[in-house]
């Protein structure tokens, strides 16, 4: 008999019907027990087919579909999914992500009576040429590829589009903050309480790998991210004042920061940056958008 733990697998889905057929049946085919996972989707009230298309597996006895008639972001998503579930762990992915069939077992493997959670890799989908964002965004440069495997990982890597959380550590700290409804920030919040509750607990796999079927430009994820400096970093910094640091709060109001985030060294990346896309010159578009966005926001109080 297995001594395998159970899982549900919680997937929300917004407008994503160019990708959900594939996310479904990926997941349908992992290899593991099938009595020892279930699957809850969630339909953040899309205006496309992807409602539609996720009612044709509601009669698949491990499916448990969701649907919202507006949409709640994906807090609201996630945390209606962790509620629905009664297994050991809860997995998460985006709804635009595909996975490899040994995923979940490998991902498993990594939690222990130390480890509460564990995170997975990222890659553009096989046969996918790289734009310029990509080439920055699957780069050893960004997120939990810096630090490797069999580390213990520190909150500012840890992303919940691709992981897997035993229940009751959840239970522990708290789910997602639903008032965080704009893009980013709801991940930080969340593994700063799971970092702050267990602080060697978190670990990165790169063989866990999760294809990511959504396409942006950097001007597009730039404007993104500018709206997460504005919307939900204050809250943050606010919320967490000893760990500014780790968030970049350090850059905003600080000489340092005015000196390298400014109009004039951001105009000169940008020229460099059309002569030749360095992924390092992305990274510090990003951070300078996140950084002009909490500079429209004003200082926090």
């Amino acid at each position: 008999m297995s001594n395998l733990p159970r899982v549900s697998i919680v997937v929300p889905f917004y407008n994503q019907e160019h990708v959900v057929e594939q996310s479904v049946r990926n997941l349908l085919s992992q290899d593991y027990p099938t009595e020892l996972i279930n699957f809850i989707f969630i339909d953040d009230g899309s205006t496309d087919r992807t409602a539609e298309i996720l009612d044709r597996y509601n009669s698949d006895p491990r499916v448990n579909v969701i649907t919202f008639s507006e949409n709640r972001g994906r807090s609201r998503s996630r945390n209606a999914g962790i509620a629905a579930s009664d297994s050991q762990l809860i997995g998460f992915l985006d709804g635009d992500m595909t996975v490899e069939p040994d995923w979940l077992r490998l991902l498993v493997g990594l939690l222990n009576d130390e480890v509460v959670g564990a995170m997975g890799d990222s890659r553009l989908p096989v046969g996918t040429k790289p734009n310029r964002l990509d080439r920055y965004f699957y780069s050893y440069y960004r997120g939990a590829r810096q630090i490797g495997e069999n580390y213990p990982l520190h909150f500012r890597w840890f992303l919940f589009n691709n992981a897997l959380i035993k229940k009751d550590a959840l239970d522990k700290i708290g789910y997602f903050d639903q008032s965080f409804t704009t893009y980013g920030g709801e991940d930080t919040d969340l593994a700063i309480r799971l970092w702050q509750a267990f602080p060697k607990g978190l670990r990165f796999s790169t063989r866990a790998v999760s294809y990511h079927h959504h396409r942006r430009t950097v001007a597009t994820f730039c404007h993104a991210m500018e709206g997460y400096g504005r919307e939900n970093l204050p809250r943050l910094l606010k919320r967490y004042p000893d760990y500014a640091c780790e968030m970049a709060g350090n850059w905003i109001w600080s000489l340092k920061g005015r000196l390298v985030f400014n109009f004039v060294i951001r105009g000169l990346v940008k020229f460099l940056f059309t002569i030749n896309p360095l992924p390092l010159f992305v990274r510090y578009l990003v951070v300078a958008s996140v950084i002009s966005g909490a500079r429209q926001a004003g200082p926090v109080l």
